[in-house]
């Protein structure tokens, strides 16, 4: 796979877009550093205030934050609503979470746990007011069971918010025999073991497939739309990342696959989605 050099770099960034902050202005007091710290994947507070549009939330509800990373929605869902949130991630400790939330001022607000989403979850039945899940749901919840498994826990009447990475198209059966190399490629070490197309970019789909199994899994579609400025969150993930020298290899392929989408489908793009329990 051909690299980037710093003056291939410098050129396609000087040709890159930003999301007009006029239009957040729910991110009005943050700073370019909160608005992409500790996120992984695309899309930083730009895609959870997409996200957070959609839900109806009240001060004290309960509010499962799954997937939540290191922890940066559970905070901003808090801020904004003023809610309870259980934040639940399989690979973030429990520790340093409940450490962060603490010092921010969110530790009787947050209660952070170690669990894995596939395995039977612990909580009661109609527990929460609603499921947040911000790019990592693709990763374990593409099946009807999964999603019914986890509606269990869900109100009635409440909502499930899927905000995620997603693809323009769905992979053509000559695609899944032999993958775009911009979606099939290794990973420096210590991961180079990691199948990126089977482990990640295969279980992506587009939003209409994502539409089909909630409606499959018995909920009602409230949103389900492509982020209009999806393509300028991407290019402007890929400024900050390169101006911070955060991660040289997701610069590189970021680039490759922004470039690469430009002419050919399927695409990375993002989307929300928002259904509520019948």
């Amino acid at each position: 796979m051909a690299h980037y050099t710093p003056d291939q770099i410098a050129a396609l960034l000087a040709g890159f877009r930003a999301p007009d902050r006029a239009h957040y202005p729910e991110l009005a007091a943050y700073t370019r550093d909160e608005i992409y710290t500790d996120f992984f994947g695309g899309g930083g507070l730009y895609l959870a205030t997409h996200m957070l549009r959609t839900l109806r939330l009240n001060p004290g509800d309960i509010v499962l934050d799954l997937g939540c990373g290191r922890g940066p929605t559970s905070i901003f869902l808090v801020q904004h609503f003023d809610v309870t949130v259980i934040a639940v991630d399989l690979w973030t400790s429990a520790t340093f979470l409940n450490d962060k939330f603490t010092a921010r001022g969110y530790g009787d607000r947050i209660m952070p746990l170690n669990l894995d989403a596939t395995q039977p979850l612990p909580f009661a039945e109609n527990y929460f007011d609603a499921i947040f899940c911000m790019n990592s749901f693709n990763f374990y919840g593409g099946s009807v069971e999964f999603v019914q498994r986890l509606l269990a826990h869900l109100k009635p009447g409440g909502q499930l918010c899927l905000g995620s990475e997603v693809l323009s198209d769905e992979f053509t059966a000559e695609q899944l025999q032999h993958p775009p190399h911009v979606y099939a490629f290794q990973l420096p070490p210590p991961n180079e073991h990691v199948n990126v197309f089977e482990d990640d970019f295969k279980k992506q789909h587009t939003p209409a497939w994502w539409h089909r199994l909630f409606v499959r899994a018995g909920l009602t579609i409230e949103h389900c739309a492509e982020l209009d400025d999806a393509d300028a969150i991407y290019e402007e993930l890929v400024r900050y990342e390169y101006a911070h020298d955060l991660d040289p290899f997701d610069v590189d392929i970021c680039l490759q696959q922004i470039e690469w989408g430009r002419t050919h489908r399927p695409r990375k793009t993002l989307f929300v989605l928002t259904a509520s329990q019948r």
